[in-house]
């Protein structure tokens, strides 16, 4: 009888080792300017198990791996979709930590040691064994599944930054997003505000919180407006396609502008808000 992983007691998944179904499909990913969300739906069929998960004794474990970064850990998902037989989960993974293909293993583990353990619908082999399990075996096994992810840009970079330019132009109090440029959306400032956004250079946040997402915003809203058949045509522009792919995995043009660019950017203003409430110890 085929064991997944050779183990010494049954396990749910894709052998005969029990007949009741465990598996995850519908999986899809999204990168982000920071972040990659990772969703899955998992189905899980067995009346045992399942008491064990809803009594604490077992969980849903979504581990990561990267061998380039040499990197892994646990996705910890969130519950964001009830099904008739399945649930939807959602986790998110730091771009930073993984480069090139990324690998994840979909389990039920034990949290707590069970010392008659033995399943309705285990295989008749078994006979009338059962098994000590102690914390941290492998109960369920979805199998895995692996992916590539698309980065937005390079770390290194400031997030789609190769799509923008920031010119000084003058005196003044206004800030204005231009599009008549072929190669780069202009975002142009008075001279002393662009000097105030260059001394910001420690706060990327704060620099895309202000000026990048209500600059993408604009841009959005304008590509909309001229989606119709006698809207001005934008393709030869080449910042047009990048924004365009962006906003249609995002959302897409009839989301309101302001989620799609929050998201293509990674949540900015949360970023933003967030770090005003960090404390940093000081020597004394």
């Amino acid at each position: 009888m085929a064991r997944t992983g050779s183990y010494p007691h049954p396990v749910l998944g894709d052998t005969n080792d029990v007949s009741s179904l465990f598996e995850v499909f519908n999986i899809t990913y999204a990168p982000s300017v920071d972040d990659i969300a990772i969703t899955c739906q998992v189905r899980m069929i067995d009346p045992d198990v399942k008491k064990l998960l809803d009594n604490g004794m077992a969980r849903l474990s979504i581990r990561w791996s990267c061998s380039p970064t040499i990197s892994s850990g646990e996705l910890n998902p969130e519950l964001v979709a009830r099904h008739a037989d399945s649930h939807t989960y959602e986790g998110w993974l730091d771009q930073q930590d993984v480069r090139g293909r990324v690998r994840v293993e979909v389990q039920i583990l034990a949290t707590e040691q069970i010392d008659h353990y033995r399943l309705s619908n285990q295989h008749a082999d078994y006979g009338d064994a059962t098994f000590r399990i102690l914390p941290g075996d492998v109960l369920g096994y979805a199998g895995y599944f692996e992916f590539k992810p698309d980065k937005l840009y390079d770390p290194m970079d400031p997030p789609v930054g190769s799509l923008f330019r920031f010119v000084g132009k003058g005196r003044g109090r206004q800030v204005k997003v231009r599009f008549d440029d072929d190669e780069h959306i202009l975002v142009v400032f008075a001279d002393d505000l662009l000097a105030g956004l260059a001394a910001m250079a420690n706060r990327v946040d704060l620099q895309i919180s202000l000026v990048v997402l209500p600059a993408l915003m604009q841009t959005i809203t304008y590509l909309k407006e001229n989606s119709s058949p006698d809207g001005e045509d934008l393709t030869g522009r080449y910042w047009y396609t990048p924004i365009h792919d962006l906003v249609s995995s995002n959302g897409g043009f009839d989301a309101p502008a302001f989620e799609v660019a929050q998201k293509i950017l990674g949540s900015p203003l949360h970023n933003s808000l967030h770090h005003a409430f960090d404390t940093e110890e000081v020597d004394e």
